[in-house]
């Protein structure tokens, strides 16, 4: 089981693994127990996961997605891409020598954006990018999932999202066909896609191994 921890006056779930380090990083929802779970499936495959509260203590309830937007429209980005930084700075501080993100929807263009802004070794992005955030600098391996139809953020559209990454040699990027955004998410039976999310979830762990050992 994991457990809850303060860093840098930044609040977190922490799962405790043997080997690499992971920063996982919540949806709109907030650092809900659904991003908890990922942190404890992470850590019973050897990782150790680390999730920031870039909310501080705000959370909205899947049944709400006004108040999970307007949550998302309160957050500062460049504080959160700083407490990403902090929170791989931790990660690392734990005795981890190699970090590695993951995001969903929002956490999943934080992912990005923290990338380009701090050192990471290997970057994991479902369905969530803010284009022109520095995606195109990244220089550590990328791997993206993006739902076939997204309804929530135009970007992460599968005609657009493959664009932000052009030429990159670096940026591994699969659609999922009949999935909708949020396919990853099994608390969420409107839009989890088993298939989908076990697929993209053996892919994400086949890639940290690869690039985290």
């Amino acid at each position: 089981m994991g457990e809850a921890v303060e860093f840098d006056g930044i609040s977190g779930y922490l799962a405790v693994g043997e080997g690499p380090g992971i920063v996982v990083l919540h949806e709109w929802w907030g650092l809900v127990p659904h991003i908890k779970d990922v942190c404890e499936r992470f850590a019973r495959l050897g990782f150790t996961a680390l999730a920031p509260d870039l909310y501080h203590g705000a959370t909205a309830p899947d049944t709400e997605p006004d108040h999970a937007e307007q949550l998302l429209m309160r957050l500062d980005r460049e504080r959160a891409i700083a407490e990403v930084a902090a929170t791989a700075k931790e990660v690392r501080r734990r005795g981890c020598t190699k970090v590695g993100t993951i995001g969903f929807c929002m956490g999943g263009a934080l992912s990005l954006a923290a990338s380009a802004a701090c050192p990471i070794d290997a970057t994991v992005a479902y369905y969530g990018v803010w284009p022109h955030s520095g995606e195109r600098t990244i220089t550590n391996p990328i791997l993206v999932h993006v739902a076939e139809h997204e309804e929530h953020n135009w970007p992460a559209l599968p005609e657009h999202f493959p664009k932000w990454f052009d030429g990159m040699n670096n940026a591994q990027i699969h659609i999922y066909p009949g999935t909708q955004h949020a396919f990853f998410n099994d608390t969420r039976p409107s839009a989890y896609d088993e298939a989908a999310a076990t697929l993209s979830w053996d892919r994400t762990i086949a890639f940290f191994r690869e690039y985290l050992a």
